[in-house]
């Protein structure tokens, strides 16, 4: 089985607001969009876990409407200390049945469920111990892990450089999957950014 981990703590200071909650299409938010997304692929078909920290009065409340039983909400209450935390946050104590986990940023709301579903079945078909997905040279997310790895992760520091540095330590055993789409990519960090993806029309913009 597959895990999802969908990091969504951080508090989005170069967008100058909670993201999380900014509208995306119709009545979603921008991670409610990236959460259904997941959910509606049935290749990861464990836990949804979402890690929150910034905000997370506001958000929560969202994510628990959204009243999926397999949708667990994990609190990062050291979120300020970087991305690697809220990794290490979302990967303990993984259900003994999953086999990995799928990494998402919760501000990739362009990704579409036949992309997630694509690459779910390349990680789950080959095994690989690590999987990135790429588009025209570019890396992006969702990464998915082997369970294997996850006492390593959790040991490291915020010196240790995260996930990346974990990548370059066993290259070797990292295998690539080319994507279809930039989504994997394109995430929401500035005003222009969301400006520029968010859909216009019905419900957009």
């Amino acid at each position: 089985m597959l895990t999802a981990v969908i990091l969504a703590a951080g508090s989005a200071r170069r967008m100058g607001r909670l993201k999380q909650l900014l509208p995306w299409q119709g009545e979603k938010t921008i991670l409610e969009t990236v959460v259904r997304t997941v959910l509606a692929c049935p290749e990861i078909d464990d836990e949804v876990r979402v890690v929150l920290g910034a905000g997370r009065e506001k958000v929560a409340p969202v994510m628990e409407a959204i009243a999926v039983p397999r949708l667990v909400i994990v609190d990062n209450l050291f979120y300020q200390r970087g991305m690697l935390s809220s990794i290490q946050a979302g990967i303990a104590a993984l259900p003994s049945v999953s086999m990995g986990f799928a990494l998402f940023l919760g501000d990739q709301p362009l990704l579409e469920p036949d992309l997630v579903a694509f690459l779910a079945r390349q990680w789950r078909r080959t095994c690989p111990d690590f999987l990135v997905p790429v588009y025209q040279g570019r890396r992006g997310h969702p990464v998915f892990v082997s369970k294997k790895y996850v006492p390593e992760i959790l040991a490291l520091a915020d010196t240790d450089g995260g996930l990346r540095n974990l990548l370059r330590r066993h290259s070797d055993l990292v295998a690539f999957c080319q994507a279809d789409s930039p989504a994997i990519y394109i995430d929401l960090d500035y005003p222009e950014e969301y400006k520029k993806y968010r859909p216009k029309g019905r419900g957009g913009q």
